[in-house]
């Protein structure tokens, strides 16, 4: 066990911090969620982050974005989380993929989990579809101003994000939101896909969490179709 790891020992059985260590994960969108997924992730010494983002960093970005400053405006956003994250000289691979979520992209043989990071439904749905093509959990989670949501979605086991947002418009990408926010959630994700991967009974299974931080209500909302 990594010496840093120490504090989290506890909350897993042996067999569990093992498999910790050997989890390997593809963030899709390196924005808010991603960045904030990232670190979460790195600091859980996991063995591999695949980052996957084709867009670079803009003065916008930097209200929630939370591996970037502003000496990375201009830089591609894969590339500058790459080198912030390999900075903390912790165990960690991070592999960065300059690429953006299309219907050809190759999922890397050794993802357990893939994490939504992205910012509108239609990347959604063709990040889903190839997460069910190679048998592989997605963790959904979204964000807008002070309300967001989160799911698990587990191939064969589980409804799928198109049924649940079919009607779900692709929006512009200027939506309103803050980094607490935003932390919240890519946190929630990261817990989701924990248990996923852990084989935890008390994960979001055909259930959609709804959060409104604004009046701090949290609703759990079956979504099982039957």
């Amino acid at each position: 066990m990594k010496e840093y790891l120490k504090r989290q020992t506890e909350i897993f059985s042996e067999e569990e911090n093992k498999k910790i260590e050997g989890l390997n994960v593809m963030i899709a969108g390196t924005g808010g969620l991603g960045t904030n997924q990232a670190q979460h992730l790195i600091r859980m010494g996991i063995n591999k982050i695949y980052l996957y983002d084709n867009d670079k960093i803009e003065i916008t970005n930097l209200n929630r974005q939370i591996l970037y400053g502003k000496d990375d405006i201009g830089k591609y956003k894969v590339n500058a989380a790459q080198k912030h994250l390999d900075s903390y000289d912790l165990d960690t691979e991070i592999i960065a993929k300059r690429e953006k979520i299309n219907q050809d992209t190759e999922i890397p043989v050794d993802v357990d989990l893939i994490f939504d990071a992205l910012d509108n439904f239609e990347s959604r749905f063709i990040l889903e579809e190839l997460a069910v093509q190679n048998n592989i959990p997605f963790i959904h989670g979204g964000i807008e101003s002070w309300y967001g949501q989160v799911v698990a979605i587990i191939p064969g086991e589980t409804v799928r994000l198109q049924e649940v947002f079919s009607g779900a418009e692709t929006k512009s990408t200027d939506v309103a939101n803050f980094s607490p926010a935003v932390s919240i959630i890519a946190s929630l994700q990261i817990i989701e896909g924990l248990k996923v991967y852990l084989k935890r009974e008390d994960c979001l299974k055909n259930k959609l969490l709804l959060i409104d931080l604004k009046s701090c209500e949290v609703d759990k909302i079956d979504i099982k179709i039957e």
